[in-house]
């Protein structure tokens, strides 16, 4: 018996059906991540593809890691050439080899939420915007929902037709990017659309990642935006063999500009398409799969279908509604009370956000119920402190390497610890010793500062980051600075020490960066 017998029937087809368009409607614990993975072992062993062809795509991290992880324990030798990864990932592995092309240097910085917020914050002081009406989280997420429609500034600016309101977003729009051009910088919407950009106007690097992925995979095609499903149409444009995976009744990333419709738009665009439904529930009783289905049937804009259940019974659902989230809590806790210490380990409270956390926690101590919180790991590379350590070593390389540093780097290190340096010393997009001494050219005792700071930074570009971090600690004088905080010096020391350990084994900054780039 091969593995594929071991496969039910839907899923055979789906595994099998390897040429030309395929969407796979894959209902909730139904096996998409097996089919997917049997499919890649297929190709390779019973269709002779070589793995260097086949893309597999996801949209978190950890997804990616635990397919990339079942496909190399299934097919072995070799599925190192398969490429598992992430939209954003593939997109940063591209244009870090191709991006000169869009006259961008290779090495651009990827900004994340709190650079954009500091932007934004120049931009509106710069623009005299009054943030009281446009919040700058307000503005980055029209800009970021155009960006996802594939909508630049200017093409946003030629859509406002005389709106004054949608002008004056166009002109921030506009402003925004050129600063993030300027600082040879691109946000995390930027990646994918760039990418787009990039194979539109060099078909040659188009057709060369075309031959390099013949056979694409994309899961979760229910969350794919306007831009993730442009990308992923111009690389399957030439040999059209596109699976994709998916279940509109599970959408969820709405806010990004996905919505369910991207399945019937797949059956539109490639109508000789074919379906499979992968309609048995492996995970749940027969009552919970009843339950769910008769929730999601009453959304009328969905794919027509019933799930089955592979496990019989089960206990019926019971809905209980509270007038508060304390009387919420208690009925909870009284509920797990009454549970024997057996049926309290095999139990889950599961809530939507973690600020919901708190009082059940605090309900559970009290009560002597035994628990444990899952999920809340500490992101140690999204870290204020951590953000510092790179501000300090972009600033020092690009110094380095150019003369000159990004603005946002400077403003975000140049008084960490204190050196009196004001903002209006830096009002170009791009820094240097020079600019810096000729503001100060009337103190003394500042130009003596910017020196030793721009000494201390050509030193730090002399290290590998786990010896910079080191020098910036104790040479400069960081840990110092964090010692006078209010809020639990103690602790804000020990994440930096944290943080210096995790960099070790980096060699360079471009290591560090591009280990961000895919496991932060």
């Amino acid at each position: 018996m091969s593995m594929y017998d071991k496969l039910n029937p839907m899923q055979q087809e789906a595994v099998l059906h390897t040429e030309g368009p395929l969407l796979i409607l894959a209902g909730a614990g139904s096996g998409k991540t097996r089919v997917l993975t049997h499919r890649v072992a297929y190709l390779i062993g019973e269709r002779g593809v070589n793995p260097y062809h086949i893309m597999a795509i996801t949209f978190t991290n950890k997804a990616a890691g635990e397919m990339r992880e079942r496909i190399d324990k299934m097919v072995g030798f070799g599925s190192e050439s398969i490429w598992v990864s992430t939209f954003h990932s593939t997109c940063v592995r591209i244009l870090r080899r191709y991006i000169d092309c869009l006259g961008y240097d290779t090495n651009f910085t990827i900004y994340d939420t709190d650079d954009q917020k500091t932007l934004m914050k120049d931009i509106c002081k710069r623009l005299q915007i009054d943030t009281k009406q446009w919040k700058e989280k307000t503005l980055l997420g029209i800009i970021s929902s155009a960006k996802n429609e594939l909508i630049g500034a200017q093409e946003y600016e030629m859509n406002t037709m005389g709106d004054f309101s949608k002008r004056k977003i166009a002109e921030v729009y506009k402003e925004y990017q050129r600063q993030l051009r300027t600082n040879n910088a691109l946000d995390f919407d930027d990646l994918i659309m760039k990418t787009v950009e990039l194979f539109k106007l060099n078909p040659d690097v188009l057709e060369a990642y075309q031959e390099r992925f013949k056979y694409i995979m994309v899961d979760e095609y229910q969350d794919t935006n306007t831009a993730q499903f442009k990308l992923i149409s111009l690389l399957a444009s030439k040999y059209q063999n596109l699976c994709v995976v998916g279940d509109d009744d599970q959408s969820i990333y709405g806010f990004r500009g996905a919505g369910p419709g991207v399945m019937q738009q797949f059956i539109q665009d490639y109508p000789d398409a074919s379906q499979v439904f992968l309609d048995m529930n492996s995970r749940c009783r027969e009552k919970v799969v009843q339950a769910s289905s008769l929730v999601i049937e009453e959304n009328k804009e969905r794919f027509p279908k019933k799930l089955k259940a592979a496990r019989p019974g089960g206990t019926a659902v019971k809905i209980c509604s509270f007038s508060s989230w304390e009387e919420e809590a208690h009925y909870l806790a009284r509920a797990v009370k009454e549970m024997s210490l057996e049926e309290q380990g095999k139990t889950a409270i599961i809530y939507r956000t973690n600020d919901q956390s708190g009082g059940l926690t605090r309900l559970f101590h009290q009560s002597g119920i035994p628990f444990h919180v899952h999920g809340k790991i500490e992101n140690l590379w999204g870290h204020p402190i951590c953000k510092d350590f790179l501000a300090y070593l972009h600033l020092a390389r690009d110094i380095s390497k150019t003369g000159n540093g990004c603005r946002s780097d400077l403003f975000r290190i140049m008084n960490k610890p204190c050196r009196y340096i004001h903002r209006q010393a830096a009002e170009d997009e791009m820094v240097n010793e020079e600019k810096l001494l000729e503001y100060y050219k009337n103190i003394p005792y500042m130009q003596k500062k910017i020196k030793k700071l721009f000494g201390e930074l050509k030193r730090i570009a002399s290290l590998r980051p786990y010896l910079a971090v080191d020098f910036i600690r104790k040479s400069i004088g960081y840990d110092s600075c964090l010692s006078g905080k209010k809020d639990g010096a103690e602790t804000w020391i020990e994440t930096a020490a944290r943080i210096q350990e995790r960099i070790r084994g980096f060699q360079s900054l471009d290591e560090w960066d591009t280990f961000i780039e895919t496991h932060g």
